[in-house]
């Protein structure tokens, strides 16, 4: 949940965002953490999203003028979207979609995310490409490290929020509440698919600032990839319906 801070911060961008484009700005969503209850005042980045009634190059080259003070209030660079991509994109994209449809918070305009519509098929298939896709690159990049203890923790933390993003999703395809906390979406999942994730479960509590690394970083790798490999086997065997 955002603190009074950065709800100044958000207002003060929408406001912006209305002079900027005028009639031609249709929404100003908060995505992400921002919209739940994961943001972390001073360390999460507030994530806004910009619908358009229609995006040509003017609008992006007026937004760039802006991002370089807004970062430094912590606004990551805006999704800039318009009408004809939400309506076409969803085939190509449905888990980005479906996450600014189902975990949104409107800042201004219209909610036009409310009525996005995602087929199952294509949720399913994404989410096996980004799951396997980032199994071979965290299998390529521990080859890479080497002994580096360092940035293997920093690689494990890093790629996690792939899988827990992934594992909403699955527990979506089994008619599962949207869950907007990381820790539920592990808990949901783990009894949703009756399988247990230790070693992703210990390594969000550290993400998530309630514990500190113990142990063997070289063995906490090893039973983490052998839980994404797990995770794709669930995905592999699941049917949409």
């Amino acid at each position: 949940m955002l603190d009074a801070k950065s709800e100044r911060t958000v207002a003060a961008v929408a406001d912006q965002l209305q002079v900027l484009f005028g009639t031609e700005l249709v929404a100003v969503a908060l995505y992400g953490s921002a919209a739940g209850s994961d943001f972390v005042p001073g360390r999460s980045d507030i994530n806004i999203a910009v619908v358009l009634n229609s995006l040509e190059y003017q609008h992006l080259h007026a937004l760039k003028r802006h991002t370089p003070r807004w970062r430094k209030d912590r606004v990551a660079t805006p999704l800039v979207l318009d009408r004809a991509f939400l309506r076409s994109a969803a085939d190509v994209f449905p888990m980005e979609l479906n996450d600014l449809r189902t975990h949104h918070r409107i800042v201004y305009g219209e909610d036009v995310f409310a009525i996005l519509v995602v087929n199952d098929t294509n949720l399913r298939y994404q989410c096996e490409h980004e799951a396997r896709g980032k199994l071979l690159r965290l299998r390529e990049l521990y080859i890479e490290l080497g002994d580096n203890e360092g940035n293997l923790q920093g690689l494990m933390l890093d790629s996690l929020k792939t899988f827990l993003v992934v594992m909403r999703h699955l527990s979506r395809l089994r008619d599962q509440p949207h869950a907007t906390s990381y820790e539920t979406v592990l808990d949901v999942f783990s009894r949703t698919f009756q399988c247990q994730f230790p070693t992703m479960n210990d390594l969000l509590q550290i993400k998530l600032g309630k514990a500190e690394w113990s142990g063997e970083v070289e063995e906490l790798f090893r039973h983490y990839l052998g839980e994404v490999e797990k995770l794709v086997q669930v995905i592999d065997g699941l049917e949409t319906r």
